[in-house]
């Protein structure tokens, strides 16, 4: 029998009046004076009022607000959200907003409750004290208002410090949250190629997260279920990218995709993404809906997992009657034809190249996954990193 670990005890809530539910969580949590962070684009666009008017006649009153998070969350972000929520005594944290804002609101639980309030203590620090709570526990609730980033489910959370190329990276429980809540109020309406890309991104995480959890089920399970919805719903949520319950739904497979991909301890192309993130401004989604194809295609050559990650996408009645080697082969095509139609239909950039990135720079971008990550993933190497990126520009 295989041993695997697994933890998740992260709530989410989905649906029409989702963001209601917030009052309670709160309460439940004896959280009466949170912090709500977020940037200018989620005030200027009027979900700030969403969330003051569901608080509205409670005795749940915001402690401080916060709207001037970075587009990507830096360590003056996370300082300044610290000092903000010990000056005003807050005891809870409501992250509003996209990928900057839950970076910004995890990296800063965790050192509150690590009693530190500033990230040079964290410059050589790499193991969290998990009985060093200075606050006990301090409540954290994601509400998303764009494409969720898959880590709003997760122990994970990072920030990248531009001034001294640190990029700060935790696992740890002390960065979970209490609750993910996505409300179709808080979801902008998304244009198809925004759709598209993120949508493609989560298949990558979901499979990728398929493929390296096949001991551990629990995980597996969210990878399945990302895995079916987008394959199913991708393509009518961008032809109907207005409909809330399609966008909810593709919403809530990337935060099923991500708890699946980021319970891999290593991952090479993980590493990549990221640092091509980092180096291009791009989201994670977006460089994986770009290199993820390139990354795949490798590994069907090589890996069996990868050839029948897709097997049951062929249908229980082709599954029975067909042998092991062809239902490899559909399976390989089906998410093929797939990826292809999305990019054509939403037609969305397929190449690196389209990031701004030079083929000059893989060179010290390769350096750079190996220096900063050093995981054991076998094809962590100079050579296997620069060819993928030559093969993906």
């Amino acid at each position: 029998m295989s041993t695997f670990g697994f933890s998740n005890d992260v709530k989410i809530l989905c649906g029409d009046h989702a963001l209601d539910n917030l009052p309670y969580e709160l309460r439940e949590r004896e959280c009466t004076r949170p912090l709500l962070i977020s940037d200018e684009r989620s005030y200027r666009l009027g979900f700030v009022k969403e969330v003051r008017h569901a608080m509205d006649n409670d005795i749940v009153a915001l402690g401080a607000t916060y709207y001037k998070i970075s587009e990507k969350a830096t360590p003056k972000d996370c300082d300044d959200v610290i000092n903000l929520y010990k000056a005003h005594g807050c005891d809870g944290i409501i992250a509003l907003g996209g990928e900057n804002v839950t970076q910004c609101a995890k990296v800063a639980k965790l050192m509150l409750l690590q009693g530190v309030g500033d990230f040079v203590y964290f410059n050589h620090k790499f193991d969290m004290d998990a009985e060093k709570l200075a606050y006990g526990d301090l409540p954290l609730f994601i509400l998303p208002t764009e494409i969720p980033c898959g880590i709003e489910a997760t122990d994970r959370a990072s920030v990248f410090d531009e001034k001294n190329n640190l990029l700060y990276n935790f696992e740890s429980v002390l960065t979970r949250a209490s609750a993910v809540i996505l409300d179709v109020r808080l979801t902008d309406i998304m244009p198809a190629k925004a759709m598209a890309t993120a949508g493609l991104g989560a298949l990558a995480m979901s499979i990728k997260g398929f493929v390296d959890n096949t001991t551990n089920p629990i995980a597996l399970a969210y990878a399945t279920s990302a895995i079916h919805t987008i394959i199913n719903e991708l393509l009518p949520a961008m032809r109907h990218n207005s409909n809330a319950d399609y966008r909810i739904s593709i919403y809530s497979s990337i935060i099923n995709a991500g708890i699946a991909y980021y319970a891999i301890d290593e991952s090479l192309l993980r590493d990549i993404a990221t640092e091509l993130s980092i180096k291009t401004e791009h989201s994670h989604l977006q460089i994986l809906s770009i290199m993820f194809p390139v990354y795949y295609k490798e590994k069907v050559t090589t890996e069996k997992p990868f050839k029948s990650v897709l097997m049951p996408l062929v249908g229980e009645e082709e599954y029975a009657l067909s042998n092991a080697k062809s239902r490899e082969i559909k399976a390989i095509d089906k998410i093929k034809d797939f990826w292809e139609s999305v990019v054509a239909l939403a037609e969305i950039p397929s190449r690196l190249q389209s990031t701004g990135i030079e083929q000059s720079d893989f060179v010290k971008l390769a350096d750079a996954v190996i220096t900063r990550y050093r995981g054991t993933d076998p094809h962590n190497n100079f050579t296997t990193i620069v060819k993928l990126l030559e093969e993906a520009f």
